[in-house]
């Protein structure tokens, strides 16, 4: 996974929500029309939304008091450093995450990416050694997970792949349990080719059972943010009353807004009460 952006990866990258975010405009670009399986997005809809996605009742309108209030409780369930780990999709979740956690209060956030990596190949990067290393360093009180595009991409997509994968990410977050860390998986967004949709969609559920059986593991799904209403890929979405670009040109990573979108809703998970 790349950027179209020269900054390198694999570096250590910490900011404070005082520091002025310098990559608003960036695009955060992986490599490859989108067609999910009908029956699967149907089934997924039929689900209750989880409780960070949930729709608000809008039924009533909130008093100042009772924003304030909300907000409060918000700001004290937050976690005050949060670590980011994964491939390109992460680091550029890492470039926004400052902005949508600034109304939490004063967090510390730290981001470790490597391009390219993922569960499958720890010849090229090892991710089982690296998350135990960051997290002694770093010492966080949340982990943020976004891993599985290369994994994916390079997969077969089979039955048989998908047990192995889902294995691989449970020793994954075995790792931040034994840390007593709390993590937040992000699952993968549809993307413009074809067949690597579908198997990022099977990624998605290999990731998010082993989630289901981790210990202090939320899944935050990022499908529907990113996709249109037969869940397949959207390159763009209303957002704020206009037709706003998530995702670029390649096809597979966000646009700034794209990133902003999810950090948003990755921000209220990491905020919910457990």
């Amino acid at each position: 996974m790349r950027y179209s952006s020269a900054r390198p990866f694999g570096g250590r990258t910490t900011h404070t929500l005082q520091s002025v975010l310098s990559a608003a405009t960036l695009v955060c670009v992986l490599a490859a029309p989108c067609f999910l399986p009908a029956h699967a997005w149907a089934k997924k809809q039929s689900k209750a939304a989880p409780a960070d996605v949930a729709a608000t009742d809008t039924s009533t309108q909130p008093t100042a008091t009772a924003g304030s209030l909300a907000a409060s409780a918000q700001a004290a369930c937050a976690p005050k450093k949060v670590l980011i780990v994964g491939d390109s999709f992460a680091v550029g979740l890492g470039m926004t995450m400052e902005q949508s956690l600034k109304p939490r209060g004063p967090v510390a956030l730290a981001s470790r990416g490597k391009v390219s990596s993922g569960l499958n190949t720890p010849k090229f990067y090892d991710w089982e050694k690296a998350l135990g290393e960051f997290l002694t360093e770093e010492k966080p009180e949340a982990l943020v997970v976004m891993l599985g595009g290369n994994d994916a991409k390079n997969g077969k997509g089979t039955p048989e792949w998908s047990k192995d994968f889902q294995a691989k990410a449970a020793r994954f977050l075995s790792i931040a349990a034994n840390h007593k860390v709390s993590v937040v998986w992000v699952g993968l967004p549809p993307m413009r080719e074809k067949t690597f949709s579908q198997k990022a969609w099977t990624a998605n559920e290999a990731m998010r059972s082993a989630c289901l059986t981790a210990k202090g593991c939320r899944f935050i799904d990022s499908w529907d943010l990113f996709a249109d209403n037969a869940g397949n890929f959207s390159a763009k979405k209303p957002v704020g009353g206009k037709a706003v670009s998530l995702r670029g040109k390649d096809g597979v990573h966000f646009s700034a807004a794209g990133c902003k979108l999810l950090t948003d809703r990755i921000v209220t998970g990491l905020t919910a009460a457990p």
